[in-house]
């Protein structure tokens, strides 16, 4: 489909259809034709589609969804253009093909506008719709807008975008007009966040939140800065007594949090590279943990499991922004 005239909900609909009769045909059993959301994505410029495709088919396991990806290049003279095909696996023990639909737009910034009326009539009806913006370019475009609206919960990844204040203030924007934003940053921590939650639940500090002084984080040569902005909104959310975390850059060093009690005190080291490593020393005694490689699919994996608002990082993001200003 090439035309930019013939690109319409009902053209390609009909081809879903007609894909649909086609899979029929070529299995014996059939095929289970499976969907429990549509699932938008905004891909990255640079994004390879092979990468693309292989990311969404391991999703679609555990989220099976109509996926639509949009891919918008910087070339102006793109037009509107729509392709479908679907993703197919067999599983385990069985003898009859699962399939997703997957429906891929390619559409230039000039007719970018065009885009959310045909996505809206491409959606499956009365199922939830999961924006994930991958390209930061894209999400922090006025055109782009009327995307983010038109979703039950939007995804995005500060991480990719320098400096990341942009992102975090355009997420706090949008979230603070009833729009749920969840960011991949935020997912990357968790580990970090259960981690740090186990070692003040510990007998050794049970109750002492009170006796909290001090949190310091200092970054590293390969900190993250939206990750730290995050961890320490989040310890002084958790913590409470007004205490504000200071955020310093040491280029020679780890990332390093520090969190100081009356009397003691409590570091805790993060290390990356193949996977991360949390080192606690308490008073003296120390721990470690370590942590897997997640892929950005598998934050995307783990971010989709949880339904609705996430209201921990919808309390958290404001006070993130702020850290981020400096």
């Amino acid at each position: 489909m090439s035309a930019a005239a013939a690109v319409t909900p009902e053209r390609i609909l009909k081809e879903l259809s007609e894909l649909w009769t086609s899979l029929g045909r070529q299995e014996s059993k059939g095929v289970l034709r499976a969907c429990a959301m549509t699932l938008i994505v905004a891909a990255r410029e640079d994004e390879d589609e092979g990468i693309i495709g292989e990311g969404l088919a391991g999703l679609m396991h555990d989220h099976p969804s109509r996926a639509i990806v949009l891919r918008v290049p910087r070339n102006d003279q793109e037009p509107l253009m729509a392709r479908v095909f679907a993703q197919c696996w067999m599983p385990f023990g069985r003898r009859q093909q699962i399939c997703c639909e997957q429906i891929e737009i390619t559409a230039s910034e000039p007719v970018l506008a065009d885009v959310p009326r045909l996505v809206l009539g491409l959606m499956a009806p009365d199922l939830p719709v999961v924006l994930v913006c991958r390209s930061p370019r894209l999400f922090l475009m006025p055109a782009f807008a009327p995307m983010l609206r038109m979703a039950g919960k939007v995804i995005v990844d500060s991480r990719d975008h320098e400096p990341a204040l942009q992102v975090l203030d355009h997420m706090a924007s949008w979230s603070a007009n009833e729009v749920p934003v969840n960011d991949l940053a935020w997912t990357a921590i968790t580990r970090w966040r259960e981690s740090i939650s186990h070692v003040f639940d510990s007998p050794r500090l049970r109750g002492k939140h009170n006796r909290i002084e001090k949190v310091s984080l200092s970054l590293g040569p390969g900190a993250n800065i939206s990750e730290a902005c995050y961890l320490a909104a989040w310890l002084e959310s958790s913590i409470g007594n007004g205490i504000q975390a200071q955020l310093t850059r040491n280029p020679t060093s780890e990332e390093t949090l520090t969190v100081m009690l009356s009397g003691e005190w409590i570091q805790l080291r993060f290390f990356k590279g193949e996977g991360s490593c949390l080192h606690l020393d308490c008073d003296g005694v120390a721990n470690s943990a370590a942590f897997p490689v997640l892929s950005d699919w598998d934050l995307l994996r783990e971010e989709l499991a949880i339904p609705g608002r996430d209201r921990i990082f919808d309390r958290v993001l404001p006070r993130a922004v702020a850290l981020a200003r400096g």
